[in-house]
């Protein structure tokens, strides 16, 4: 008890600090906020929100029929029959696609809640509009780059689900039916709505966080004790760059394009990046599985093993074809 009482102190502490910050530099910070709203409003709302509504009517009118792929992945991960369905429709929409369809299952009575922490483990992953057209064309100014992130992206995806397959499931949960005379439609626009919008606030938060950091000079800090530890200097900028991709992933690879090293490298740390997700989508993704009680950590745990195991499947990937 005095132990949490002591942890939400520090938080209450880092809130007021950040206020403060944000009161004496205004101008600054509010520049942050609409940066990121901008981002919000120009490449993610119109990709996203359409999305949101499609895949939630799906979810709520369709019978998920196991086929023979989706046979193969329950017997490969340990989930539901329709598991290569929603790894499709994930991998098709991106982040946070993968924890809004998986929410939304429980929600609809179609998954346990062990069932849709399993699913994380591999249907939490980026789409190829934002791998291909945002980070290969229009950052790196490479299709081929883009081409190999997803790939890595994919294969990184089915290869984190197998390391957490032996999780057995729950039998004696009681799932939640939905009431069938429900309006499907209007609870679908205004859940899509408020989903949205949860995006948006995490991406203004993460955005505001790295120019924080970075204004006060503690993300340098923290940069030139990492070069130094591994006795670097020279890669600055792209360690830093990594270090805000950790947080919010476009915001990042954009710095790290502007950080001098070759496409090969790029693609590299990028991938291993966008495999993470960073902790804007992290909590995004938590946002929305709120209402089954999966721990953050496991959360946590899942996207640090797909980040590293993406990081590890490019490298050979950019070597050869870059």
């Amino acid at each position: 008890m005095i132990k949490f009482l002591k942890s939400n102190k520090i938080i209450v502490l880092l809130i007021l600090f950040v206020c403060i910050i944000f009161i004496l530099n205004p101008k600054i910070y509010s520049e942050s906020v609409l940066d990121a709203i901008t981002v919000w409003a120009l490449k993610v709302l119109p990709v996203l929100f359409p999305f949101f509504i499609f895949t939630r009517l799906i979810v709520s009118l369709a019978t998920f029929k196991a086929g023979k792929l989706d046979k193969y992945f329950n017997k490969l991960y340990r989930v539901p029959n329709f598991g290569f369905k929603i790894f499709l429709l994930s991998a098709i929409s991106g982040y946070p696609m993968g924890a809004k369809l998986i929410c939304a299952l429980n929600e609809e009575g179609k998954i346990k809640t062990r069932e849709a922490e399993k699913m994380m483990s591999f249907c939490s992953i980026s789409g190829p509009m934002f791998i291909i057209g945002t980070v290969g064309v229009n950052i790196f100014l490479s299709y081929k780059a883009g081409l190999i992130i997803l790939i890595a992206n994919v294969l990184s995806a089915l290869i984190n689900g197998l390391i957490y397959r032996k999780d057995k499931l729950v039998e004696k949960e009681q799932l939640y039916s939905r009431n069938k005379n429900e309006n499907i439609l209007s609870d679908t626009v205004y859940d899509s709505t408020i989903s949205i919008l949860l995006v948006c606030a995490y991406m203004v938060l993460s955005f505001l966080i790295i120019d924080v950091l970075l204004n006060i000079g503690l993300l340098n800090n923290i940069t030139k004790a990492l070069c130094s530890i591994f006795d670097c200097p020279q890669n600055f900028e792209t360690i830093k760059s990594s270090i805000i991709g950790l947080f919010e992933i476009t915001r990042g690879i954009i710095e790290l394009n502007n950080a001098g090293i070759s496409l090969t490298i790029k693609t590299i740390i990028a991938s291993g990046l966008i495999g993470f997700g960073g902790i804007s989508i992290l909590m995004q993704s938590l946002s929305f599985l709120n209402k089954l009680k999966i721990p953050a950590k496991t959360i946590l745990k899942q996207k640090t093993t797909q980040g590293l195991i993406c990081l590890i499947v490019t490298i050979p990937l950019a070597f050869i074809f870059i």
